[in-house]
């Protein structure tokens, strides 16, 4: 498993990432979701492990690239 800063180091790059929920915090994954580069996105999947407030934070860190997996 890659850690928080691992993921923000790809994303920075412009990697497209798909990451567990249970692996990571709501402020890891807002951090990392801080960093995407235009075009690319972050798909988290088991999101129902956040709370609504704690996905709309992740959302708003960049608005349009990260996609909630809820099913």
């Amino acid at each position: 498993m890659k850690t928080a800063l691992d993921l923000k180091g790809i994303a920075q790059v412009g990697g497209n990432l798909v990451v567990d929920a249970l692996s990571y915090t709501a402020f890891d994954l807002k951090g990392v979701a801080s960093v995407l580069n235009k075009g690319t996105t972050l798909k988290i999947k088991n999101a129902d492990k956040f709370t609504a407030l704690d996905c709309k934070g992740i959302a708003a860190a960049a608005p349009g690239q990260v996609i909630f997996d809820f099913s």
